[in-house]
């Protein structure tokens, strides 16, 4: 009898909004055993649990966080040593064959493995951490030198865009060149086109809608998508899903406040109801601001969702999404920090019709069953190195 590998995933974030994780785990449990860790809050333990069934999924309490969610900068780094030393702890009290983390705070409690047992050692690099914006990693210079110094030893890196692989190998250092997988959901939900979004908010048949769903975050340029309602005519009609940064969402809710209910704010909701509201929109966005190269090679699992819900995209002019959008018909390009092109770039999207044809493309051209291919060979090349070794 062939005992099944056992891979232990750490995570420092709301599991629920890393979908490719939440994809892996599914794919791959009725083969493999399969542990998360990741901290108790925001989480839905509940639902969580229930999504996936035959994974083991440790919660580690943060004492830290429960004294206070401030997000200030000495309070993260102490929440990231608490999770490090009690995940650290959760992890050696079983023995698994490899261990995933994802993203930097997720690898702080694989320390021990990189320096010990690096080919044990998978890091799942879902961004350029320390590229990303900069109340990411306080103490930056430290994080840069810790994140390549892992990136050097670890028996492997997966990342989700074939720009950041060039630069994690060429750039960071790493052994191997980096595999790809990109952020594609686990499987294509058909959620026939609809009016759950009209019917809520009372907005008319013959209106456009433009959707913005994700992190409320001024690195996604919601106040220019915002101002840009100034240079669109009065049928078109901006919606914002998600949650993040509160002074902006209270910005963005002044700015709504002049805007005779053209824009409006949705708090975030879990992917199988929001589903629906996008499918009930006509207009997706996805705009980034060029604050750096995690942006700039931007890879979002919201570009996947948007175009398998049927709808035409404006993106930011980079070159991984415009080629993807624009190279394809799925939409346009704008530049994100100018609202005036992005009023234009709304304008010539909604003239795509949303629905059948796109997300039928799409979903011939974007698969989850290929990404999760790749992730069979990839831990099964481990896995026989190991043993080997």
């Amino acid at each position: 009898m062939t005992t099944r590998p056992r891979i232990a995933h750490v995570a420092f974030n709301q599991a629920l909004k890393l979908p490719v994780l939440i994809a892996e785990l599914r794919s791959l449990r009725n083969e493999m055993d399969i542990e998360l860790v990741v901290p108790s809050y925001d989480q839905r333990p509940a639902e969580l649990e229930a999504l996936l069934d035959g994974v083991r999924v440790r919660f580690v309490r943060l004492l830290s966080r429960e004294w206070s969610a401030r997000q200030t900068a000495p309070l993260k780094l102490l929440r990231f040593l608490e999770f490090t030393v009690k995940a650290w702890w959760t992890l050696v009290t079983g023995r698994s064959d490899l261990y995933v983390g994802h993203d930097m705070p997720g690898m702080l409690p694989l320390l021990p493995y990189v320096l010990f047992s690096p080919r044990s050692v998978v890091f799942a690099a879902h961004e350029l951490w320390t590229e990303a914006a900069e109340d990411n990693a306080p103490a930056r210079p430290l994080w840069r030198m810790l994140e390549r110094w892992i990136v050097r030893r670890a028996g492997l890196v997966i990342v989700p865009e074939e720009n950041r692989a060039r630069i994690i190998f060429e750039e960071y250092g790493s052994k191997a060149a980096p595999a790809v997988v990109r952020n594609i959901p686990e499987e294509v939900v058909d959620v026939p086109r609809g009016s759950l979004l009209r019917d809520l908010l009372g907005i008319s048949a013959d209106a456009v809608i433009v959707l913005y769903q994700g992190l409320v975050s001024d690195t996604r340029c919601l106040r220019e998508l915002a101002q840009s309602l100034a240079s669109l005519p009065p049928h078109v009609h901006i919606v914002i899903v998600g949650e993040g940064d509160t002074r902006l969402r209270s910005d963005l809710e002044d700015i709504a406040a002049d805007t005779r209910g053209r824009l409006r704010l949705l708090p975030w909701m879990p992917p199988d109801e929001l589903r629906a509201f996008t499918a009930s929109a006509d207009v997706g966005v996805l705009l980034y601001r060029n604050n750096g190269r995690n942006n700039y090679f931007a890879a979002p699992n919201k570009l996947y969702e948007y175009l398998f819900a049927g709808l035409p995209l404006v993106s930011s002019a980079f070159p991984g999404l415009q080629a993807i959008i624009e190279g394809s018909g799925f939409g346009v390009c704008a530049n994100p920090d100018d609202p005036g092109d992005i009023a234009r770039a709304i304008l010539e999207a909604s003239t795509i019709p949303a629905g059948e044809s796109i997300a039928s493309a799409a979903r011939q051209r974007f698969r989850w069953t290929d990404e999760a291919a790749v992730l069979r060979s990839i831990y099964a090349e481990l896995l026989e190195a190991r043993h080997a070794g």
